[in-house]
């Protein structure tokens, strides 16, 4: 979409980035050589993709944009994408998240950071509701949101605030109305929050101060909600939940650095690292400061994939899948014709399409072929648990 300087995305960068082995080695390793089979602009502007969520029946897609504006797209049958509207959300403050119900697929919600998550019925475009904390008068600077798997409960999380605290409030979605937070768990601003897929009552958080939080919120104060703490050591930029064969809970993180951690949720035992080096060598690339980690998703059949590239270029030249496979990330698909770094994708394991948008502003579907082969086992290692050490009582949410 926009003309692209042929070079890397960090100056510091000694290098320009490279594919490790020669084009025929690479073509084995990735057996799956994947071109894009639908792909529209979100604007004639310059924007950015930043946000992205399909609906439970995957007919639909919501993008928010950096120019804060939230777009719906369908997704017609063979994958073909197609503009459902262009202004189905317009906001004076950035998206800091879009979800779509879990049963639903016609009910969406989208977060802003001036501390609003608005509900729309995507069938008329119209916003149906404003989800909104005021209790303590202003309102809080929101970064993510999420809705439980039964559609009852919506967190959404913050910044640190002015009185020092970060916050995850809960709000009741079909009474509408506020029903409480918790603000002792996290010390700086909470940067991601997902709920279980299956447990509604399950859910985890993490946050700049390096923590991952596991809550169970049907507990009646936020000390007993919290049930595991996990410390990263570092920032953490997104999470999410997974099943391995055996359906034990797992949960991994994406750091601010590009690394990749795996946590076993009830051994508490922390399951694997993968580093940005480690990454970037599992790609076949040489500059681990151009790797660019989008992302992990579920393949459906208790194994799951990471989405990354290389921001060389401005990430035309690498866009690929590993599958993680007993503590190692294997070669798995390798996207061409992208023309943009990707910032946020979806995973249609029903009928294996990604779809991604970033920084050009583009929303590209690939149709992605399954052979069968994607096994996963996991075997825990040695703990890495931060147990939290101030005991606070607070009444449950909801």
């Amino acid at each position: 979409m926009f003309d692209a300087d042929f070079q890397s995305s960090d100056e510091e960068s000694p290098v320009p980035d490279a594919n490790s082995c020669e084009d025929q080695e690479l073509i084995q390793l990735f057996q799956q050589q994947i071109s894009p089979a639908s792909e529209t602009a979100a604007s004639l502007k310059r924007t950015c993709g930043l946000h992205i969520a399909q609906s439970c029946d995957y007919d639909k897609i919501a993008v928010g944009l950096s120019r804060c504006e939230l777009q719906l797209f369908q997704v017609r049958e063979g994958g073909q994408l197609a503009v459902e509207s262009r202004t189905l959300g317009r906001y004076e403050s950035g998206i800091r998240g879009v979800r779509f119900f879990n049963g639903d697929p016609n009910s969406l919600l989208c977060c802003t950071q001036d501390g609003s998550v608005f509900l729309y019925d995507v069938r008329t475009s119209d916003k149906v509701f404003r989800y909104e904390d005021t209790s303590e008068g202003a309102k809080k600077t929101m970064t993510s949101c999420d809705i439980n798997q039964n559609d009852r409960v919506l967190c959404a999380s913050s910044e640190v605030q002015k009185t020092g605290d970060s916050f995850l409030l809960f709000f009741d979605v079909r009474e509408r109305n506020y029903l409480g937070c918790y603000w002792e768990c996290h010390s700086d601003d909470i940067t991601h929050v997902r709920f279980h897929p299956t447990n509604p009552d399950l859910f985890a958080s993490a946050s700049v101060d390096g923590l991952i939080n596991v809550f169970d919120i049907s507990k009646l104060t936020e000390d007993d909600a919290m049930q595991y703490c996990f410390n990263v050591e570092t920032a953490v930029d997104s999470i999410n939940w997974h099943a391995d064969p055996t359906g034990r809970d797992l949960v991994s993180c994406v750091t601010t650095t590009n690394d990749l951690h795996l946590y076993d949720v009830e051994s508490q035992d922390s399951v694997a690292l993968f580093d940005r080096a480690q990454i970037t060598k599992s790609l076949r690339r040489t500059s681990a400061i151009d790797c660019n980690v989008v992302g992990t998703h579920n393949y459906g059949n208790g194994s799951f994939f990471v989405l990354a590239g290389s921001n060389f270029n401005r990430g035309k030249d690498c866009l690929r899948t590993l599958r993680y496979d007993n503590k190692t990330l294997l070669p798995d698909r390798s996207f061409g014709g992208n023309k943009q770094i990707v910032r946020a994708s979806v995973y249609n394991e029903k009928d294996q399409y990604l779809i991604a948008t970033g920084e050009c502003g583009l929303i590209t579907l690939w149709k992605c072929r399954t052979d069968g082969s994607e096994q996963t086992g996991v075997n825990g290692a040695s703990k890495s648990l931060k147990q939290k050490l101030h005991v606070s009582h607070r009444a449950k949410p909801y």
